[in-house]
């Protein structure tokens, strides 16, 4: 029997940088003439195809969607469904999903996608070195039949159906895995096939439709080309010259976009604020007296935040809920006004009138620049006579410093997705953003119910999670954010309906 979280059909048919020169978004022959021809310009600088090394979010996902499917497959909602597993089952004690194969599925060599190549490639992304690896390293995984797969968590893990709709379900063939090529010569279980002679590894990927994917029909087009451009603008010009259909951009380039006249997707899709990381006081023992983390929550103004560095395009919060999730409780954006005496009061009720020292990251991107947010961080907390010593991160360490715990504070713009998977990365002692382990044995037993719990006692739970961690003031989140996507046309695509609302699947453009 399937649990009711999961909202399963009998079949699914489902209706985020080397800097790319302008230069090449100029086409030899244009796609736009070829209404076969579905070209998307991505912003993300691409590892090779290796199954193991994808990663589960962003428009970067588009070049292993189309040659990899998934043995599950999640919608906007978080509704998980079948793909090349035809059903499947999850335990009531939440730690065993039984997985059954879709009958007669083959790869683009004509081996068979059976039970076989699932367990091969979950244990291929266990050992492969990712960074998805971790959502199954500790799992067991074994083929019961040719057909059956199971999978088990050492404890109750209410995420394992969605952990197979990202990176860990995707089902790669086993003679790939195993050949020294894995990433290069890839054997498709999806929906097209890679053309390696139409293909240029770190610029532009061009695939065919395999007419024998079980959901051929929910994907029209013929080829599929998909562009590495990391420079939005490169990618808004493109759009404009209609060289590719769509592509993610920003906010600074959503007014132009529409200006020039494409059709732009807005969705909320993160929050952005504060982690008060070190609410133990294990390095700043300040920040383990909630009365300092609250005070911290009521000296920044989100509404003039919002104004002033989103530029009104983003809508003050309290919580790291956003409101599409069931966890998000609407009267809680009231616990933390912006009014700097009371926090001061707080701050000389723990013993903190003086204030204290306290490090943050400052991050430098590619180009040299740091986030505007940092300045706005020193110059709030200074009013609580809270010192910020700001330490300069940059390259592929950065972030590596940052959830190992390194800072006791730091902002972060965080996706969301629905309410159980957001609890499972941030907050549960092993959580990837609870970056210094915190346990809290009144928030313990509320999270262990999550992995379990259905319905409208799942929800009154999360919402019990929710109301417990903003009175705690583990975070200071200060608003929660959109995404944009940019086509050429509205009929495109409807809406952005991965997960994480950042960008359309590819069984969603038309």
């Amino acid at each position: 029997m399937l649990r009711k979280r999961f909202k399963v059909a009998a079949a699914v048919t489902a209706a985020a940088l080397a800097v790319a020169a302008l230069a090449a978004c100029a086409p030899t022959s244009s796609s736009s003439e070829d209404s076969s021809t579905l070209t998307l310009a991505v912003s993300g600088r691409p590892p090779s195809l290796d199954p193991a090394l994808q990663a589960s979010a962003g428009d970067l996902i588009w070049r292993w969607h189309a040659v990899y499917d998934t043995l599950l497959r999640c919608d906007e909602d978080g509704n998980v469904g079948p793909a090349a597993a035809e059903s499947f089952e999850l335990s009531e004690d939440a730690t065993t999903l039984t997985m059954k194969m879709r009958e007669g599925m083959t790869f683009s060599d004509g081996s068979p996608v059976d039970a076989a190549a699932a367990v091969a490639s979950i244990q291929h992304m266990q050992t492969g070195g990712g960074s998805d690896a971790g959502r199954v390293s500790a799992m067991t995984v074994e083929a019961t039949d040719d057909m059956t797969v199971v999978l088990t968590a050492p404890e109750p893990t209410g995420q394992l159906p969605t952990f197979m709709c990202f990176a860990p379900g995707i089902v790669a063939s086993p003679s790939q895995i195993d050949g020294p090529d894995v990433g290069t010569d890839v054997i498709s279980s999806g929906p097209y096939e890679l053309v390696k002679t139409k293909t240029t590894t770190g610029s532009v990927y061009t695939y065919e439709k395999r007419d024998d994917y079980w959901d051929a029909d929910s994907y029209p087009y013929e080829n599929l080309e998909i562009k590495i451009m990391p420079d939005v603008n490169a990618r808004l010009n493109a759009l404009r010259s209609n060289q590719v259909q769509g592509a993610v951009i920003d906010q600074a380039t959503a007014k132009q976009a529409e200006s020039a006249g494409l059709h732009v997707l807005k969705q909320v899709s993160a929050w952005s604020g504060l982690v008060i990381a070190d609410r133990t006081g294990e390095t700043v023992p300040a920040l383990g007296d909630v009365r300092v983390r609250q005070a911290i929550n009521m000296v920044f103004d989100r509404e003039a935040i919002a104004k002033g560095l989103f530029a009104g395009d983003a809508a003050p919060t309290s919580q790291i809920f956003t409101p599409n999730e069931t966890a998000y409780v609407e009267s809680l954006e009231e616990k933390y006004p912006f009014d700097v005496e009371a926090a001061k009061a707080l701050m000389a009720d723990a013993g903190y009138a003086d204030g204290f020292t306290v490090q943050i990251p400052s991050v430098a991107g590619d180009d040299g620049t740091v986030s505007p947010t940092n300045p706005l961080i020193v110059q709030q907390l200074a009013l609580l006579n809270i010192t910020v010593e700001q330490v300069t991160l940059s390259g592929p360490t950065a972030q590596d410093r940052i959830l190992g715990g390194d800072f006791p504070m730091f902002h972060v713009q965080l996706g969301t997705a629905d309410s159980l998977f957001d609890i499972v990365q941030s907050l549960q002692p092993g959580s990837i953003w609870n970056v210094k382990k915190t346990e809290d044995p009144e928030l313990a037993p509320l999270l262990s119910q999550a992995q379990t719990l259905q319905g409208d006692e799942a929800d009154a739970n999360f919402q019990a999670i929710n109301e417990y961690v903003v009175d705690q003031a583990w975070y200071a989140p200060w608003v929660t954010v959109p995404s944009y996507f940019a086509l050429t046309s509205e009929e495109i695509a409807p809406t952005q309906t991965d997960q994480f609302h950042l960008i359309p699947n590819l069984w969603d453009f038309r």
